[in-house]
This record gives C-alpha cells, structure tokens and sequence, in this order.
C-alpha cells in the first residue's frame, strides 16, 4: 500500500480525494469512463488500481473479506469468482440474466454488485450519466458527460428513439466517455486499446455518429446483442445477475493498463492481477456489509501521478444488509486449474503464410488460473532460419544458443501482448515458431511447464 509521506516524495503533487460511488437505482433501465472525473478541465484523467506508480511491470492488488462482516462466508465465493472475472479480461455478450433460477426473483445478486463496485475500485466510472448526475428516472441512462457552457445537460435521444446511442444530440456537452474510434461500438474490442484507437474527441467518431455510444442494454439490443450491458453501467434488477464483462469494461481496464502515455506496448505498460486475501481488514480493497451506504458503494482515496493520472490508495466496498442478497455458491467453472498460454500470429494462434509486404505481429497471452500469483519463469523462444531467438527482460529478441529468460514474477493474467511487430518482408524468408512457455517454478531454468507455440512461413519476395 502507499502512504501520503512516500507518495509526495515521488509524484508532481500529491492530493487526497475521496469518491463514494453509490449503486442505488433499482429501476428498468438502470465502460468507458474513469473515477475522479467531474469536471471540464479534469475530462482526460486516467484512473489506475492501487500501487501503479507510473513504471510499467506487475502489479498486484489484494482483496478481502472483512472478519466481523455480516454474511463473510456467503461471499466467499462469488467475490473469489468476481476477481477472476476481472483477472480473466474476457469480453462477452448476453451477460444479462433474468430467468428466476440463476437468481431469485426477489433478491440482488451480490456476485454482480460486487463486480460492478471491484470495477470502481480499481478505477472504472459510469459509462452513463447515472446518480451522480443528479438527474432522474431514464435521463440517467445517457452517456457520461460533463455539462458545456450553458450549464446544464443536453439531452435528446436521437432519431432512433435509443438513450446512449450513437444519434444522441447533446448540444455542448463534453463527453467523458472513451470511444472505439473504429465503430463507435461499446460491444466491440479493438484488437490493440490505447490512445491510438480510443478518444474522447467527438470528432473521432465514425462518420454520421454524433456523440459516443454507451454499454446499455437497450443500445445493445439496437446494435443486435440480446441481453447486454456493461458491468459497469449503473444499476441492478431484483433477480438479475450481471456476472461477465462485455467489451467497454475490458477495453476501459486495457486503457489504463496502458500506462502514462497511453500507448499499448511501451515499457510503462502494466499488467493488473486481483489476488484473493481471504479473511482480512488489510487488503487493499475490503468488501464488507458495514451499512455505510443505503444500498453498495466503493469508498476510495487516490493520489496524482501527474496532471492527467491518478493512482487509487485504497479501496472499501461497503453493502447494506437491509436487503434481499442472493449469494452464488458455486464456484465459476471457468476457473481452470492448470494455467492457459496463447501465442498468435496477427491474431491467429494457427499457422500463418505471409507475404512480403504483409504486416507481422506476435501477441502473447496467459490465463493462470488457480496458479494466480505462484512465482514463475516466462521464455519466448523465436526458432527462425537464422537460429534461435529469445525474448528479453527489455522485450527485445536476441540470438542466443542458450535459453534467456524473459521475466521472473508472479503468475498473472493478460492477453495480448505485443511482442513483435514489423513487415515481414523485412525478415529472412522461411519457416518460424514461435514458443511461449511458463515454467512452474522460478530458478532461472528453461522447463517449458506450460507452454504454446505458433507456426508461420514467409514466402521469398
């Protein structure tokens, strides 16, 4: 955990600011947004999880369940599942669930709660204008934004009749939403996110697009998923349960992980691993049903890394305990115990035939499962026609006969690391493999645990 003392040694400056996120609307209708984020000159600030400091690397943050807290062995389990939801990074479709045997009709599932609120303490906002707006009934629903000069909110739905919807006419209003540039589409991934492929510039939208669609359902429903909303959209149903990202979550957790610059692949990069602390007052996020809140809200205190990011100290989830709580006892399947590599090769992790003028990137990525956080050795072996190559601790390939070891740490997930990326014509014809391995242990020795590799050919210009 940081403290006041060292971080004003470090940062620029250094300020305290506290932010209750309350999910209190529990009507039909109840991301892309960051916490710390009110005003007209704060639009581009970029929250980062607890004990990022700016230098890219691991970074772990612990989560636990207060001791003396109300239902602490109910939540077990679904808070377990809730930090493999967010380690996982998966976007998904239909997560909405309302069929009265996932849920009971009249109950809340803390599992989605809990999601939705670990969001926040990690540095997620409201894709929508939500409570904190001030506004009322299905106004809420509208994209986040800060009110223009005219002091108040614009808000009209457009020609489609859809509230957060790419027609929205907003007048001034300043959008605090990060948008896919390509399309606009809260339901889709980029393949790299980073500033280079998200905006909050309104004239970065696609051509006829008017202001920056949000994750609701009823927009989801307009651009053909069923059944979908963004975890972190405001809101929650008796009855519902709302337990998988979809790709405005991912994409605003990917953002961040981007680091100061905002460029996907730079050394201020970081990789974000929730760990399970069990029984605890002393992680630094604490789910607890305390009833500081009428309904579930996450309390956190941050500090400014510079003029446009802000690091989170630490985090409280508190719950009241005046209502129904539904409490999944099953522990997610998808939680597999033997971890899962990816190699790919421009997105493919089958072989690949590559022309000369044809762009090549290597991405790697790791699903630790229940090995989160065991200590390991990371190789990246290149096998090419002018011998092996192996990926350093600076991310470079380098000639050698002999294993280099890549990176030593904690077993953590991520998806998607760039590890290469050129023209193919500007390497030697032939065959290539390409080998990332994890090794259970971390001495330093090439075990290839686990591994996966990726096969290409790149034909003679």
């Amino acid at each position: 955990m940081l403290n006041i003392e060292a971080v004003n040694s470090f940062y620029r400056w250094a300020l305290v600011l506290l932010f209750l996120v309350l999910l209190f609307w529990i009507s039909i209708a109840e991301a892309g947004v960051f916490e710390f984020v009110s005003d007209d000159d704060e639009i581009d600030i970029i929250t980062h999880p607890t004990g990022y400091t700016g230098i890219g690397g691991e970074l772990i943050v612990t989560v636990g369940i207060a001791p003396l807290s109300p239902h602490a062995d109910e939540m077990e389990i679904p808070v377990q599942n809730v930090i493999q939801t967010w380690n996982q990074l998966v976007p998904t479709t239909g997560n909405i669930k309302i069929d009265g045997n996932t849920v009971p009709r009249r109950m809340f599932d803390f599992e989605s709660v809990a999601l939705h609120e670990l969001g926040h303490c990690i540095g997620l906002g409201h894709p929508n204008l939500g409570s904190e707006s001030g506004l009322t009934g299905e106004e809420k629903d509208y994209t986040k934004a800060v009110s223009g000069d005219n002091d108040r909110f614009d808000l009209d739905r457009g020609m489609d009749g859809i509230i957060g919807s790419e027609d929205d006419l907003r007048g001034d209003d300043i959008n605090l939403h990060w948008f896919n540039m390509e399309n606009n589409n809260p339901f889709l991934l980029a393949e790299v996110v980073d500033k280079t492929t998200y905006s909050l510039v309104l004239e970065d939208l696609p051509p006829g697009h008017r202001f920056a669609a949000n994750g609701d359902r009823f927009v989801s429903l307009l651009l053909g998923y069923g059944n979908t909303e963004s975890v972190m959209q405001q809101g929650i149903l008796l009855g519902e349960a709302r337990r998988s990202l979809v790709a405005d979550d991912v994409a605003t957790l990917r953002l961040a992980m981007s680091g100061l610059d905002r460029l996907a692949g730079t050394s201020d990069d970081y990789t974000l691993t929730l760990q399970y602390a069990g029984m605890t007052d002393t992680a630094d996020i604490v789910l607890n049903f305390d009833n500081k809140t009428a309904f579930a809200a996450c309390s956190i205190t941050g500090v400014f890394i510079n003029d446009k990011h802000v690091a989170i100290q630490q985090g409280q989830i508190s719950f009241n305990t005046g209502y129904q709580w539904f409490f999944n006892p099953v522990l997610d399947s998808t939680m597999q115990e033997q971890p899962v590599l990816s190699v790919r090769v421009n997105g493919q992790a089958e072989s690949a035939t590559l022309q000369n003028g044809d762009r090549l990137l290597l991405t790697i990525g790791l699903n630790p499962g229940t090995k989160s956080g065991n200590q390991a050795d990371y190789w990246v072996l290149a096998m090419t026609p002018l011998g092996d190559y192996w990926l350093d601790s600076r991310l470079q390939f380098v000639r050698s006969d002999t294993p280099v070891r890549a990176h030593g740490g904690a077993m953590i997930a991520f998806s998607d690391l760039k590890i290469f990326e050129g023209v193919a014509g500007n390497l030697p014809a032939g065959s290539y493999t390409v080998i990332f391995a994890v090794d259970d242990n971390r001495d330093q020795i090439f075990d290839e645990t686990y591994q996966h590799s990726v096969s290409f050919t790149i034909l003679p210009r």
